[in-house]
This record gives C-alpha cells, sequence and structure tokens, in this order.
C-alpha cells in the first residue's frame, strides 16, 4: 500500500521536474522470469524511482547504500518501497560487508519470486557521462543468485541513463535499455574458474553499458560537449528530419556530438580548447542578456520579427491571468524547495532527488493548507475543492507559459539591438568554424 501511495504521488512530481521522460525498449523487460537491470548512475534515487514511474505497471525494487537506513521510521518506509540496503567497505567498514549476507538472500528471494531488480553496476554515483569500472560484487552477487536459484531463465538487462542535465529543473532523463545477456551461457566457465568467468562477464556488460550511453571520454571535454549541444544539436535533428521532443532521436544526435569531440580529443585537442574557451564567453553573454542560442542561429531564428513578437506578446497578455493564479497558489512552495534544497544539498547528485522529495511535501502541505483555509470561509466542500484543482491546473500551465514567456522577450531584446544580435552572430559564426574544423 505504501509503494502505491509514494508511486501515484511519484507520478505527479517526476513530470513536475522534468520535461521529459522516456524509456526504449521496455519489452525487453517484459519477461515472466527473473531480470536485474544493471544500470549506470549519475542522479542518486531519482535514477531508480523515476525509472519506477516509467515502467508502471512493472515493479520494480533496488539496491541502495546501507549507510542511508536509519534504525526505526526511515528503514520501514524505505524497505516498503522496494529499496534493499547495500552496505560498502568505506561506509560501513568490515561489519557492513557481513550484513551484506543478509542482502543478497533478500536479493535472491525477490529473484525467486521473479521479481525486476535494479542494481547500480558502477558502485558509486558521479554525475558524469562516461561510464566508470563495475564492481566485482554485481558478478559475484549474479551469478552466486543463479546457483542458488537453479533456474535458467536469469537475465542480465544493461541500462543506460541519460541525463541532459541531471540536476536542473525542466531537464530530460532517457533510459536506454539494451539486450538481454542470458546468465546461464556463462555458468560453465565459472564452474572451471569463477573468478575469471565473473571478470569475463563485466567485460562483456560494461561495454553493453557504454553503447548505451552519450560516452564523453575525457572529462576536459565534457563542458565542450555541452557547449557543442546547446549550439547544433536542435539543428541537426531538423536537417536529418528527426523529431527533438522524442528522446531517441535526440540521444541518437547526441551520440553524434559525443563521437565527433571523442574523435576531435584524439587528433585536435587544441582546437577544443580554443573552442571551449570562445564558447564559455559566448554563453556567458548569452546569458548576461538574458537570450537563448536559438535566438542568434540563423537555421532556427527565422520567425523572430516584429510581427510574431507582437502576436506572442498578445498571448501573453492574454493568458497572464492565469499564469498569475499559478504564481498566487504554487509559487511559495517552488520557492521554498529550490532554497531549502539548495541548502540541505552539499553533492549535485543528490540535487534533483531531495528536490523532488522536498516538493512532494511542501506542496502537499500547502494545498491542504488552501484546502481548509477556503473550506472555513464556504458552506460546502466543492468550492476548495475546485479552487485547489484550479491552482493545480494553473501551475501546470505555467510550466509551459514560463518559457513562453521568456521566449517572447528574447525575442524583443534581439529585435530592438540590431548591434547586439550583430555581435553575438559574429561570436556564433567563429564557434560554426570552429565546430567543422573538429
Amino acid at each position: 500500500m505504501v509503494w502505491h501511495i509514494v508511486r501515484y504521488w511519484v507520478t505527479f512530481f517526476i513530470p513536475l521536474f522534468y520535461k521529459r521522460v522516456q524509456v526504449n525498449s521496455i519489452e525487453n523487460l517484459k519477461v515472466k522470469g527473473p531480470v536485474i537491470l544493471a544500470m549506470n548512475h549519475p542522479n542518486a534515487f531519482t535514477d531508480a524511482v523515476a525509472f519506477a514511474f516509467i515502467a508502471y505497471p512493472i515493479r520494480t525494487k533496488y539496491l541502495a547504500r546501507g549507510d542511508v537506513f536509519k534504525p526505526g521510521f526511515i528503514s520501514w518506509i524505505l524497505e516498503q518501497i522496494g529499496i534493499i540496503p547495500i552496505f560498502r567497505i568505506q561506509d560501513a567498514g568490515k561489519e557492513g560487508l557481513l550484513r551484506n549476507q543478509s542482502t543478497f538472500r533478500k536479493v535472491n528471494e525477490l529473484l525467486q519470486r521473479k521479481e525486476k531488480l535494479i542494481v547500480f553496476a558502477e558502485g558509486i554515483c558521479v554525475q558524469e557521462r562516461r561510464i566508470r569500472p563495475l564492481k566485482k560484487g554485481v558478478a559475484r552477487m549474479i551469478f552466486g543468485a543463479f546457483e542458488t536459484l537453479k533456474e535458467d531463465n536469469l537475465i542480465v538487462l544493461p541500462v543506460g541513463l541519460n541525463y541532459n542535465q541531471p540536476d536542473k529543473y525542466r531537464s530530460n532523463l532517457y533510459y536506454n535499455i539494451g539486450e538481454p545477456i542470458n546468465v546461464k551461457d556463462f555458468i560453465e566457465d565459472f564452474k572451471i574458474n569463477p573468478a575469471k568467468a565473473q571478470t569475463d562477464f563485466l567485460q562483456i556488460l560494461q561495454p553493453k553499458i557504454k553503447e548505451l550511453i552519450n560516452q564523453i571520454n575525457q572529462k576536459e571535454n565534457d563542458e565542450v560537449v555541452y557547449f557543442y549541444e546547446d549550439l547544433f544539436k536542435r539543428q541537426l535533428l531538423l536537417e536529418q528530419q528527426l523529431d527533438y521532443k522524442n528522446l531517441k532521436d535526440d540521444f541518437f544526435v547526441t551520440k553524434q556530438i559525443t563521437e565527433k569531440v571523442n574523435s576531435a580529443a584524439l587528433n585536435n585537442q587544441a582546437i577544443l580548447n580554443e573552442f571551449k574557451l570562445k564558447a564559455r564567453d559566448y554563453f556567458n553573454q548569452l546569458k548576461k542578456y538574458c537570450i537563448k542560442d536559438w535566438l542568434i542561429n540563423p537555421k532556427l531564428n527565422q520567425r523572430v520579427n516584429f510581427y510574431n513578437f507582437y502576436f506572442y506578446f498578445f498571448i501573453v497578455i492574454l493568458f497572464f491571468p492565469i499564469y498569475a493564479l499559478a504564481i498566487l497558489g504554487n509559487y511559495g512552495p517552488y520557492l521554498i524547495t529550490k532554497k531549502l534544497t539548495k541548502k540541505i544539498v552539499k553533492n549535485k547528485e543528490f540535487y534533483s532527488s531531495i528536490a523532488i522529495v522536498i516538493g512532494m511535501v511542501l506542496f502537499l502541505i500547502n494545498y491542504l493548507f488552501l484546502f481548509f483555509v477556503i473550506y472555513f470561509f464556504s458552506t460546502n466542500i466543492f468550492l476548495p475543492l475546485f479552487i485547489c484543482f484550479i491552482f493545480i491546473m494553473s501551475g501546470w500551465f505555467s510550466l509551459h507559459y514560463h518559457p513562453f514567456k521568456a521566449k517572447t522577450f528574447g525575442m524583443w531584446r534581439i529585435l530592438k539591438d540590431k548591434n547586439l544580435y550583430n555581435h553575438l552572430s559574429l561570436k556564433r559564426d567563429e564557434l560554426i568554424k570552429l565546430i567543422n574544423a573538429f
């Protein structure tokens, strides 16, 4: 029951925090036997919680750091929603490793019941677009489960998690599920040499996960890829007649960009460094003037003219009352969530997870407060229900209205200052020339 309550509430908040969440090849998960999903791990609890949202009605459970399981109510809640503690030696020492025996028994029980279990195969949460070496304990757990279950249908599914900006509000999340790996194919080798079979298994699993993410080989080129995407991704999607709202298409084009940067890093790092410095300056100026790159891109800004601006401005004015309702009913918990999360979170890997949890609590309190205050002054229950409904719907509307308003005023800044547009256009042209030289 607790899991269902949390899932319905999460179903409201995941689409609120993330603009788009999609999964590719979900059919690979729809099997009757036990499944272990081996994922990369860039974004704390969000990685598994958002998957539970998108994969429903398939229910998944997952392993999480044991040090978050505090005695009492917290442990009970975590267990109810399907989280199983796993202890790392750096967190709990040798005593924690001994407690993992209980964890492995629990894992085997779940798999015996044909459950689906998420394992973060890197054993660490780092917000990077690259796969780290997989932990040997993952292979030991998988082969141990196979020996215990005595079933030939245990499979491992590699899964790649792809965020464009994992710690940013209204960003995207794409789960890329690969082809199943049948554990029984490794058992004969395991009987002869267990250690070698486990190593061989990880050497097959790691590149399969790597194929499912946009792997930036060198950390110093992360920024290059992000700038390249901002400058060129939408244009590439249009040129290849792909849908920018489809995250599978987005992943396909982002992979092209990433591979081009990885290749250039081997042959022309100097060009990448020059591009990084100039792109950083260009995007800092865009931020300073509250302008988006597409307003400068000649392939995308054909609709930037005074006629469209006046039309857009009319739409902004027309729907402003609904936006004002959204601010009145929702801005308080939104602002408190934002400030409280920034104060609490020290590592960016936990930002979205903590923000979603705090937001879930504060928005619930907010709507309950509004309901009871209005109910106190009303003669029936329908008026407070109706007003709360209006506040909720206006809040959803504001998710689209706010960026539309920002787009409209960005158009105005460009149209009223041609010198600024020309200045930024020259800088952008330099960046495109450097991209073509990669």
